[in-house]
C-alpha cells in the first residue's frame, strides 16, 4: 500500500490497456512502447494477457531470449528487473503462454518495475488479476468498431465497478478504427445485462478522454511485417496513424513533448518459424488484393 504509492511520482506511471481479444490491445501497447522508448523514456511492457502475445513478438525464436522471458516475471518478485531488452529504453516482461501462473501479487511485481522504469504499460485482458487495474493510475479501454465485442468489455467494467476499482478519473478510451465515435463511447458507458432487464451506468461519456486510432490497411500490413521480423518499428506508418499514436502517447506519458521522435533502424531482425511466416504472408496477400 503505502510503499507502493510512494513509488508513484510525477515521473513514474503505471498504465493498463484492456480490450476484448482482436480489438488490437497489443498493437496499441507495442506501438506506444516503441514511441515512448524512442524518445528516451525508460519503458517496460508487462504482459498480463492470457495468450502472452509479447512472448512471441519479442523473443525472436531465440533460445536465450525465450529463457529470459520465461524467468522475467518470476524475477520481478525478488526485486530483479531482467526482461527481454528490445532497445536501450525498452524491456518486456512476459512468460510462456501455456503456463498457469498466479500473478496476483501485483504490488510486488509493479514495485520492482517502478524502481527500474519511468513508465509501465500493462497489456491486459479480462482475466488479468484485478489488482493490476487497482494499482494502475489509468486504464485505457481499447475498443474497435466491432460492436459485438462491446458486451464483454462492459461486463468486465461492471465487474471492476462492483469491486470498487472503476473510477471515472482513471478511465480513457482508445477507439481502434473509428467511424461514428460518439455513439460508440455512449455504448461502452452502460452495462446491459444479457436479458436486458437492467442497465448500469459505468462512467460519464461526456467527461471521458479518448483517442481515435485509424487502422488503415497499409499500417496493418506493415505491422504484420514487423510481427514476422520480430521487430516493432514505427517506420512506414501513415501520417494519420503517427499523429494518433503521438496523441495517445502524450496522454499516457505527458512529458513526451520534450523530445521529438527519431525512428530507429531495424537492427533487430530474425524470423518466426516458417509456418507462422507463411500464415502471415497469406494474411498480407489477402489485405493487399
Amino acid at each position: 500500500g503505502a510503499e507502493f504509492n510512494s513509488l508513484i511520482t510525477k515521473d513514474k506511471k503505471v498504465v493498463a490497456f484492456v480490450g476484448t481479444t482482436k480489438n488490437g490491445t497489443s498493437f496499441i501497447v507495442n506501438n506506444v512502447a516503441e514511441m515512448l522508448s524512442s524518445t528516451g523514456i525508460s519503458t517496460a511492457i508487462l504482459d498480463m494477457s492470457t495468450n502472452k502475445n509479447a512472448y512471441y513478438v519479442y523473443t525472436n525464436n531465440e533460445e536465450q531470449l525465450m529463457n529470459t522471458a520465461k524467468e522475467s516475471i518470476y524475477k520481478l518478485r525478488s526485486g530483479v528487473a531482467e526482461g527481454v531488452r528490445v532497445n536501450k529504453n525498452l524491456s518486456v516482461f512476459t512468460s510462456l503462454p501455456e503456463e498457469q501462473n498466479d500473478y496476483s501479487d501485483a504490488e510486488t511485481i509493479l514495485s520492482t518495475l517502478l524502481k527500474n522504469f519511468s513508465v509501465v504499460l500493462i497489456d491486459c485482458d479480462f482475466d488479468t488479476p484485478m489488482e493490476y487495474f487497482d494499482k494502475a493510475q489509468e486504464i485505457y479501454l481499447v475498443q474497435s468498431m466491432d460492436v459485438l465485442t462491446m458486451q464483454p468489455l462492459t461486463a468486465f467494467l461492471r465487474n471492476l465497478q462492483s469491486k470498487n476499482i472503476l473510477r471515472q478519473e482513471k478511465l480513457k478510451i482508445v477507439i481502434n478504427k473509428s467511424v461514428k465515435i460518439k455513439r460508440l463511447i455512449d455504448g461502452i458507458s452502460n452495462y446491459n445485462d444479457p436479458s436486458m432487464t437492467y442497465m448500469k451506468n459505468l462512467f460519464d461519456p461526456e467527461r471521458i478522454a479518448y483517442c481515435e486510432v485509424p487502422l488503415e490497411i497499409p499500417n496493418y500490413i506493415k505491422y504484420l511485417d514487423s510481427m514476422i521480423n520480430c521487430s516493432i518499428s514505427l517506420n512506414g506508418y501513415t501520417k494519420p496513424l503517427m499523429m494518433a499514436l503521438k496523441q495517445l502517447t502524450g496522454m499516457v506519458y505527458p512529458l513526451i513533448n520534450r523530445q521529438t521522435y527519431s525512428p530507429r533502424g531495424n537492427q533487430y531482425k530474425d524470423n518466426f518459424s516458417s509456418n507462422i511466416n507463411s500464415t502471415l504472408n497469406k494474411m498480407k496477400n489477402k489485405y493487399q488484393q
